[in-house]
């Protein structure tokens, strides 16, 4: 009889034996780790990738909504506006009492819109000018000269991760780390998910003429529409097309004579647009300064 292969038989069971053992006994396997090169790193998401400009802005010029009044009569309303992806965006103060057509050359630019209200005060700063809301924009914060105002009005803001937000104050410490952006000094036209504070106080009283031809819109699909209507829209009219529009909320900037919506290249600035804003007398135009919208490289990384 041969013993080697008795040998062989012995040792595998007893090889086979301790495994048993030490798995029954409630023990755990050790086995070899893996060299460190055939170890696969979790695969990284690329960060997403910038939208096109006309998806970042996309213009919508000469739109008309039929409205029934309080009395039945019926009255059509015509605007344009600027659907703006608040992810993509930046924005800049445009400083000056008279640069309209300068805008209009900036192939930079996706577009330009009034800002906030704001009051003359002779001596204030290179415009002379005391605004009614506090602003930060992308190429730096101005604080409002009228605290009363700022305090007792509406903003809007756009988060670090890119949310749109409609609500009421000025820009405090906690707001001033919780967005990159932030537009106050406005009047809340409506709201449909937030009661005013005791705090507000509003902009406007009873208004009955065209004054108003800007609205600040919050989408359901949480984009920013700029909407500036045509010549000869009265208040209450206004409020018929924010409701027919169903928006989230609406907020109003500024006055009929300051009203600028430029889209260089496809909406310019003109003589004729300056006659209607001003009701005829141009002269009265040159007051505002305007907002500057740029196309975002990157999103942020947000922790």
């Amino acid at each position: 009889m041969r013993i080697w292969p008795l040998i062989a038989l012995g040792v595998f069971a007893g090889i086979a034996g301790g495994i048993s053992a030490r798995l029954f006994s409630g023990g755990s396997m050790h086995w070899p780790e893996l060299p460190a090169q055939l170890i696969l790193n979790p695969r990284e998401e690329p960060p997403p990738q910038p939208p096109s400009r006309d998806e970042i802005a996309r213009f919508v010029p000469d739109q008309r909504a039929e409205l029934i009044r309080e009395n039945g009569d019926s009255i059509a309303v015509e605007y344009s506006s600027v659907i703006l992806d608040p992810r993509w965006i930046d924005l800049e103060f445009f400083g000056g009492w008279n640069r309209e057509f300068e805008a209009n050359e900036d192939s930079e630019a996706l577009l330009f819109f009034t800002g906030p209200t704001f009051e003359k005060q002779f001596g204030r700063g290179d415009l002379d000018m005391a605004l009614h809301g506090d602003l930060m924009l992308s190429n730096g914060t101005w604080r409002a000269g009228n605290r009363a105002a700022a305090a007792g009005r509406a903003y809007i803001a756009v988060s670090e991760n890119g949310n749109l937000e409609f609500g009421y104050g000025d820009l405090t410490p906690s707001r001033e780390e919780r967005f990159r952006l932030f537009i106050g000094g406005l009047h809340a036209f409506s709201h449909k998910d937030q009661i005013p504070p005791s705090s507000y106080r509003g902009v406007y009283g009873e208004m009955r003429l065209a004054d108003v031809r800007i609205v600040y819109a919050l989408r359901s699909d949480g984009a920013l529409e700029l909407i500036e209507t045509a010549d000869g829209v009265h208040f209450n009219d206004l409020k018929l097309l924010v409701e027919q529009r169903n928006f989230k909320a609406a907020f109003l900037p500024d006055h009929a004579s300051k009203s600028r919506l430029i889209v260089p290249g496809l909406r310019p600035w003109s003589e004729e647009q300056a006659i209607w804003v001003s009701g005829g007398k141009p002269s009265i135009t040159q007051l505002p300064f305007m907002l500057r919208v740029l196309a975002r490289d990157a999103l942020p990384q947000v922790q």
